[in-house]
């Protein structure tokens, strides 16, 4: 009976092993281009609390992103997306003793299931780091805003600051095309984020080595646009 248990066991562990998703990465990536912003937190009567500095690095021959973060205490996080093998691999406390790596694949959501925020066009226009941008407005909830863009520049908004300021994960896209270049997020309390492109396609290496971390792994996929 106990042999009969045991073989039992053993094919389930064989049947869960074949049928959880498998999360793969390469030891080491390459990146040579960055695109670099900003995000300003405001409180009411529009006092500055913190500047957050984001990049996102790129490949000029590939598809694979980097986004960095750095508070304005130092700490580092960053969140590799690997589109080869449909993975985010999250990095907290990066260069620290503190560090933690976490991966887990993703899944792209059907048209129909895009989160999209609605925005409407307005009249103004300004400059922003070389390119003209056209304003846009919108209010989702509580929350209201502004949305800066441009058609000067043939860039997925996966490489600006729409995705790199994680606004992305609560609006997977926008009612109207173009590249975000600036983006506002506003409260009735008078809070006030604003997210900012400082440059574009900089010329810029970074080289990420995984060799020697230890990478935990969740077993469920989740939506794309949660990373970072």
């Amino acid at each position: 009976m106990k042999t009969l248990t045991l073989i039992i066991f053993l094919l389930l562990l064989s049947i869960v092993a074949r049928t959880q998703p498998k999360v793969k990465w390469d030891e080491n990536y390459s990146f040579d281009k960055c695109n670099n912003f900003k995000i300003e937190f405001y409180a009411k009567n529009n006092e500055l609390m913190r500047t957050d500095i984001c990049m996102t690095f790129y490949q000029s021959g590939g598809e694979n992103m980097l986004f960095r973060s750095v508070s304005q205490s130092g700490n580092v996080n960053e969140t590799l997306v690997d589109k080869k093998y449909e993975i985010g691999l999250q990095m907290y406390s990066v260069g620290t003793s503190n560090a933690m790596y976490n991966a887990g694949g993703y899944k792209y959501p059907a048209y129909e299931d895009l989160k999209r925020l609605d925005i409407e066009p307005t009249t103004e226009t300004k400059q922003i780091a070389g390119y003209t941008c056209k304003k846009f407005t919108y209010t989702f909830k509580k929350i209201f805003g502004e949305v800066w863009i441009t058609d000067g520049i043939e860039l997925s908004n996966d490489l600006g600051v729409f995705r790199a300021c994680k606004m992305a994960a609560k609006h997977n896209t926008l009612s109207q095309p173009g590249f975000v270049m600036e983006m506002t997020t506003e409260d009735s309390g008078g809070g006030k984020t604003l997210m900012t492109t400082v440059s574009l396609q900089e010329n810029e290496k970074y080289e990420l080595s995984l060799a020697d971390k230890n990478i935990s792994v969740a077993i469920n996929k989740v939506n794309y646009y949660l990373f970072p």
